[in-house]
């Protein structure tokens, strides 16, 4: 008999944030997009109706306790790391079950980025960054190239059933926002009657699309959640308390443009000293003027650019992975 478990638990700060809010533009013939509604005009009216469909870019990838168990995850001194072209040689059975997944979300019309083929895209270059040369997780160079809206992490074990020698299935799919590392949902289901993967999945699929519909709509109509950081460099000649040409602190001009840059002015300050400004839950708009993605990197690239044209400081925009914006302040 077939098991099912389903905790679709959509982040509330995604979903029902207070003081967020969107672009303003329809994402309507947008191939990101396909059949998304947004509803960003509405919200930022205060008279927001619900998003009906909204289709984010999907992407399957092994969970960490898979990598562990093909011996293609390992801990050492700089941290975690993945080996994801030695798990897909060790494990065979793989394929199978990505092709599953993506063949349930196709058939639903959700656009995807396979993990085999963004590994070749990277296949010629290096994990370092190209800025810094700071060493990067394998995990964070392949989000920031394939740049999915949701990851789904495969967990899975099977096992022959003895008497009736059908192969039996175990799996659980977390879908996480790769952005934020919220975990949106998550499924576990047991194939005991050795039905097959894929039609145990094909009876789970409504009910997940149905919750990764609500998140994504969420995203389009109150923005991107992502995290700032600005510092000042070891010998700089400023810093952050001091007064700038505007005649205010250069904390006090970053707290300005925060509060007329992000979503209806939606960011939390973490930290404030003057060596370091600290922002997390920011939301920025999802997407530009003519449809397509508007990113966490573009966002510090105008921010870094503004710094730049109104408090005559260098600054170096050192932005690492889908949603961490990294200004350094290194100099008048």
């Amino acid at each position: 008999m077939k098991k099912f478990y389903l905790n679709l638990a959509v982040a509330a700060s995604a979903i029902a944030l207070t003081a967020c809010g969107g672009g303003g533009k329809s994402a309507s013939g947008n191939s990101l997009t396909a059949a998304a509604e947004d509803n960003s005009e509405a919200y930022m009216e205060e008279n927001v109706n619900a998003v009906d469909q909204a289709l984010p870019e999907i992407m399957v990838l092994p969970s960490d306790n898979m990598l562990k168990k093909y011996n293609a995850l390992k801990n050492t001194s700089n941290g975690v790391e993945r080996d994801y072209q030695a798990y897909l040689l060790n494990n065979t059975g793989n394929k199978t079950m990505v092709s599953a997944i993506q063949n349930e979300f196709a058939q639903l019309g959700y656009p995807l980025n396979d993990l085999e083929q963004t590994l070749k895209q990277l296949s010629t270059r290096e994990a370092t960054d190209e800025a810094d040369d700071l060493a990067k997780d394998a995990k964070t160079l392949l989000l920031a190239t394939a740049a999915p809206d949701i990851i789904i992490e495969l967990d899975y074990k099977q096992a022959i059933d003895k008497k009736t020698l059908a192969k039996n299935t175990e799996y659980t799919l977390s879908f996480i926002d790769p952005y934020t590392n919220k975990v949106v949902s998550s499924t576990t289901a047991a194939d005991t009657e050795g039905e097959g993967f894929a039609k145990t999945l094909n009876e789970q699929m409504p009910e997940i699309s149905k919750g990764l519909t609500a998140y994504f709509s969420g995203i389009l109509t109150k923005g991107r959640e992502i995290s700032v950081r600005i510092t000042v460099e070891n010998g700089a000649n400023v810093n952050l308390q001091d007064e700038s040409i505007e005649g205010e602190t250069y904390a006090d001009w970053a707290d300005d443009y925060m509060d007329t840059h992000t979503v209806k002015g939606a960011y939390k300050l973490k930290s404030n000293t003057k060596n370091e400004l600290a922002y997390t839950n920011v939301r920025i708009k999802t997407l530009n003027d003519d449809g397509t993605q508007y990113s966490a990197y573009q966002w510090g690239r105008e921010f870094a650019k503004a710094m730049r044209k109104d408090l005559g400081v260098k600054v170096s925009n050192r932005s690492q992975g889908l949603a961490d914006v990294h200004l350094v302040i290194t100099g008048m």
